[in-house]
């Protein structure tokens, strides 16, 4: 019997749906596809999972830069606004 491999959650990740979780189950014990073709999910290749990896991390990757250019405008500002309360001191 194979042990279960238990991977962390990174926070804010929705769950999987459940024809994700019966396929990643599935792949780990056997390799016979069988149920998944008969169930209308077996579209759910090692192709497509990489294409959908690949999008999110574009999506990560995007909202990084995001995160920089905002993080710094709130420096710039932080220091304008030191600048005027200085100056009404």
């Amino acid at each position: 019997m194979q042990a279960m491999r238990v991977e962390a959650i990174v926070a804010g990740t929705p769950p999987l749906a459940s024809a994700q979780v019966v396929n990643k189950v599935l792949s780990q014990d056997s390799s016979n596809d069988t149920f998944l073709k008969n169930a209308g999910i077996a579209e759910w290749s090692s192709r497509s999972r990489s294409s959908g990896e690949a999008a999110l991390h574009s999506q990560l990757a995007s909202e990084k830069e995001c995160f920089a250019s905002l993080q710094e405008q709130v420096d710039v500002l932080k220091k304008d606004n030191e600048r005027t309360k200085s100056e009404f001191l």
